[in-house]
């Protein structure tokens, strides 16, 4: 049966090997019960987190962990969410749709800030590749880069989707999705796909602003005065887990 579920399908965790993070995956879904998740996805950069053992120990919390990885490919990030079987060789963006499935997502993450690898004017090349489009978590009243992506995804007829894309654990649970859907995998992926996805967001205060500013000005500075980003001829290697270790805001609103 269909019902509301508070998602998150964009996290990191220390086991990103591309980032410095000082959380798990076991503190991230610690924290997600205490915000009353009902789904999240870890989506580390090129690398998949997800086990049985992660999954049996969201599903203790009542969570539905689903697996998903950060893809780097041609330079640019896209969230793959669902069956990650068929990744192995994606090195350009219409790789990507072998990957597209009954069971998989492909969304397009802060597709429009310069500092993070949005996939940016390559969406008008690729409309039917993505499923929805993310809300960048970090923006301001006065500073907002998703205002480009929200016009896109009235045009186009794409779903928006507000995901946390969190590094640092104070962002967890400020920006989220309310899915009507079967709490299943094929359930959010045909919940999405249809639209049936509602962004809960707002834009930063001073004080988080101030962190994010911390964080995110020396990139956005050298992405905005440094000249056009060079787009990469391939994706790193995609890393499987088994090669591993062990408030609402309208989309109205947003322009």
């Amino acid at each position: 049966m269909a019902r509301i579920l508070k998602a998150d399908l964009h996290l990191h965790t220390a086991e990103d090997r591309s980032e410095k993070i000082n959380y798990t995956a076991y503190d991230l879904l610690r924290e997600a019960r205490r915000r009353e998740f009902d789904v999240i996805a870890i989506t580390n950069h090129d690398t998949s987190t997800y086990s049985p053992q992660l999954a049996g120990f969201a599903g203790s919390l009542d969570i539905l962990l689903i697996p998903g990885v950060e893809l780097t490919v041609q330079g640019v990030h896209v969230l793959v969410v669902g069956d990650l079987s068929r990744l192995e060789g994606v090195r350009r963006l219409e790789d990507l749709y072998r990957v597209k499935s009954e069971r998989t997502l492909l969304v397009a993450p802060h597709p429009f800030f310069p500092a993070s690898k949005g996939v940016g004017a390559l969406l008008y090349r690729h409309l039917d590749l993505f499923d929805a489009l993310e809300i960048c978590q970090c923006y301001t009243p006065w500073l907002d880069y998703n205002r480009p992506a929200v016009r896109f995804a009235r045009e186009a007829g794409l779903p928006l989707a507000a995901f946390s894309d969190t590094h640092k654990l104070w962002q967890f649970g400020e920006s989220y999705s309310l899915i009507m859907a079967e709490r299943s995998l094929e359930g959010i992926v045909s919940a999405v796909r249809c639209g049936d996805i509602e962004p809960v967001t707002r834009p930063l205060g001073m004080f988080d602003a101030m962190r994010y500013g911390v964080w995110v000005l020396p990139a956005l500075a050298r992405a905005v005065f440094g000249g056009k980003r060079a787009i990469e001829p391939a994706s790193r290697k995609f890393a499987p887990a088994n090669s591993l270790p062990n408030t609402r805001t309208s989309r109205n609103d947003l322009v």
